[in-house]
């Protein structure tokens, strides 16, 4: 009886902990366009951090909103639109572009356009 109930609170546990983290329910354009990129409704995501972008506004979100919208391209195969995107990543914040592994995204663009 003893081993039955420590085998439930472990599964209620691991349950729990493995659930994905998710920004779904925050309601500012950010917390929105990720919440539609979790949810793999790159479309939609599109249009969110794209809004986010052309703003051009210098603050944190502003350079991962660029980064996710790159990611989104890579996501619907516009590897040759998402390229761009990590060179202007570099050009705002060369740390967040080594930290962000971006270098190698980057690469990964090019690869998949033939321009290794």
């Amino acid at each position: 009886m003893r081993r039955a109930l420590f085998i439930i609170l472990l599964a209620l546990a691991v349950s729990a902990e493995g659930k994905p983290p998710t920004t779904c329910g925050g309601t500012d354009d950010y917390a929105k366009a990720l919440c539609a990129y979790q949810r793999r409704s790159f479309a939609e995501a599109e249009v969110g951090f794209r809004r986010i972008v052309e703003k051009n506004e210098m603050d944190p979100q502003n350079i991962r909103a660029v980064y996710f919208l790159a990611r989104t391209e890579m996501k619907r195969g516009r590897f040759d639109e998402a390229a761009p995107l990590f060179v202007r990543i570099y050009a705002m914040d060369p740390a967040f572009y080594a930290s962000w592994n971006c270098d190698f995204l980057l690469g990964e663009c090019r690869r998949a356009v033939g321009k290794e």
